[in-house]
């Protein structure tokens, strides 16, 4: 079963539909890339732990770090184009660094 998120937007502010289960989100995804051509792919989202669907092209896996409690990417290229999709969309100039106490790669602002 899917609802409308109350948490969770789009970057137009639309409300993300929300899955309980990764099967319905794979299954939602499914639907949407034949009915509607997208290239959809299922990811959990650490605002609310629940599954939404994402464009493929703009999917970079990540985990919280437990101990930074920032994006945590499992390779620096997941995390380059992460900073690559903000820095387009958003504007953000970031900058890669590998996280001191996990495997894995964060991102920070950079600064003049």
């Amino acid at each position: 079963m899917n609802f409308k998120s109350a948490t969770c937007f789009s970057r137009t502010g639309e409300p993300l539909t929300e899955y309980n289960f990764e099967q319905n989100a794979r299954e939602g995804a499914d639907y949407a890339n034949i009915e509607y051509g997208n290239n959809l792919i299922p990811y959990r989202c650490h605002t609310c732990g629940l599954w939404h669907l994402s464009p493929k092209n703009r999917q970079t896996p990540s985990i919280e770090c437990g101990i930074c409690r920032k994006a945590l990417y499992k390779t620096k290229k997941d995390a380059e184009k992460r900073a690559v999709i903000l820095k387009k969309e958003e504007g953000e100039r970031l900058r890669v660094y590998r996280c001191p106490y996990n495997d894995g790669w964060h991102l920070t602002k950079l600064t003049r």
